[in-house]
């Protein structure tokens, strides 16, 4: 009697590949707003950290005034400040 061959068990790594793989997809199809956010996240290394409290401030000055500044200060590529400067728009003359 010839035995039956066992399906191959991928590794852990390259289970989180195909899961990885499989999330893209999905993520691409779902939302791709998210998908290409990620994907420069991804691409650039920039810290998503940081992207975060850019979105909370610029959501913060739409709440707000609606106008105003979102400035990102950095220090031997250190970010050391998300300041969002929330500003009153006047259109007035200095001088009357």
């Amino acid at each position: 009697m010839a035995k039956k061959k066992q399906p191959e068990i991928p590794t852990y790594e390259q289970q989180v590949v195909q899961n990885e793989q499989s999330f893209k997809v999905l993520l691409k199809n779902v939302r791709p707003d998210i998908f290409v956010l990620m994907d420069l996240l991804d691409v650039t290394g920039i810290n998503s950290y940081v992207i975060f409290h850019v979105i909370k401030h610029l959501n913060n000055l739409l709440l707000g005034t609606k106008y105003g500044n979102v400035v990102i200060t950095v220090e031997d590529g250190v970010v050391t400040f998300v300041r969002g400067e929330e500003a009153t728009k006047l259109n007035e003359r200095l001088k009357k």
